[in-house]
């Protein structure tokens, strides 16, 4: 037990530690992209990525949604905004998640950035709380992929509130739980798993709340911005599937897909797509199986296979894994060996893909997911329906 202890107040230093640099390295990295304008005087923004989200919502609320999908009309405003040359930035996203981030547009850039990323925290850190009563707030902090997030200007803390809280409301307000995964429909790549999660476990009531929230996110979309708005952004992203994911080569280094494994490790298109098929169908698989037995880790196996499973997935979207690491966390120090190695993938995969020329961080969530196996917690079922461990508190 002594041991245990010890380890755990090592750990609770080592994250303290990296919450006081993380925070450093931030406001530093902030500073150095308002060198010129809001940009740091090369190509990057201020925010990074987070000038697709505000550009497109602004653009949007001023009429002009046919900009958004335009990509030197979308680039010459976002040019206009940050007042210098960037790179080349792109909105990859359907137009239900304009009415998302409607509110942010209200706000200038800089202040809009800082309340996407300290509100979607909020959220996501809330959520933290109901699985980890203890300890939360500390690993809501210190979770290395928040801080990728933060620096990619991304919508990661905001994906992991939405599955976060739709799990925690699932068990005693299914209905409401469904409205709220419902919004990840924004980001297909990642909500294909959550129907075949909860057709597995039987949440009925859950299912007609994702077709309710959906549908209506869907209609409301179409009727503010237009049936064009749909087939302009088809158009874009499927031209946006062969550059970036198939043949690109800017981001790959950050994404932990094992599409992106097979075609930078010298796989044609098709061989990477077939691994993908292979793996996203032993994915669904395992989640399938873990929800329809209703085993204890259920939600844990959700959270790792919506990234595992995943074709296009990066490291900012692994703050969703803090969820799973805080379940692990709980069932002992057993199992804080795989804490520290979901918590070292945002940082070690692109190091990594860029040493090797291979993008290997698709390789890391495997060993956890056997570890698990083999400890018997994927078996461990529990009778009807129990109040889940992460929302007792």
């Amino acid at each position: 037990m002594r041991g245990r202890l010890l380890t755990a107040d090592r750990l609770g230093a080592i994250a303290l530690g990296w919450c006081i640099a993380a925070l450093a390295y931030l406001v530093q990295h902030l500073a150095g992209q308002a060198r010129v304008g809001w940009t740091d005087g090369v190509d990057r923004p201020f925010g990074e990525d987070f000038i697709n989200f505000w550009s497109a919502a602004r653009l949007a609320a001023s009429g002009a949604v046919a900009a958004i999908y335009e990509i030197e009309a979308f680039h010459a405003f976002q040019v206009g905004v940050v007042g210098a040359p960037i790179d080349l930035y792109h909105y990859s996203y359907p137009p239900t998640l304009l009415l998302l981030t409607a509110p942010f547009a209200l706000f200038p850039y800089p202040l809009a950035w800082a309340l996407w990323q300290g509100l979607g925290w909020l959220a996501f850190a809330r959520a933290l709380r109901r699985w980890l009563p203890r300890g939360w707030l500390l690993l809501a902090l210190a979770w290395p992929a928040v801080l990728v997030n933060a620096v990619s200007g991304q919508a990661g803390a905001w994906i992991a509130a939405i599955i976060g809280w739709g799990l925690i409301l699932l068990p005693r307000r299914p209905l409401l739980a469904g409205l709220v995964f419902s919004l990840l429909t924004v980001k297909p790549q990642l909500f294909w798993l959550l129907p075949v999660a909860l057709l597995a476990g039987r949440e009925w009531r859950a299912l007609a709340g994702v077709a309710i929230g959906a549908a209506g996110l869907i209609t409301l979309a179409t009727l503010c911005f237009g049936v064009d708005s749909w087939a302009a952004y088809a158009e874009q992203a499927a031209l946006l599937k062969r550059v970036i994911l198939e043949d690109g080569t800017g981001v790959w280094h950050r994404m932990v897909s094992v599409f992106v494994l097979v075609r930078h490790g010298g796989g044609s298109v098709a061989s990477a797509y077939a691994a993908q098929a292979l793996v996203s169908i032993a994915v669904a698989a395992l989640v399938a199986l873990a929800w329809h037995r209703r085993v204890a880790a259920k939600e844990c196996v959700l959270t790792l296979g919506l990234i595992a499973g995943s074709l296009y997935v990066s490291d900012y979207d692994c703050v969703l894994l803090a969820f799973s690491a805080a379940w692990l966390w709980s069932r002992g120090a057993v199992q804080r060996g795989w804490v520290v190695l979901l918590a070292a993938i945002p940082l070690v995969a692109a190091p990594v893909a860029l040493a090797s020329g291979t993008a290997l961080g698709a390789m890391l969530l495997w060993p956890v997911l056997l570890a698990m196996g083999r400890a018997g917690l994927l078996g461990a079922s529990r009778p009807d329906r129990p109040r889940p461990v992460h929302a007792t508190a």
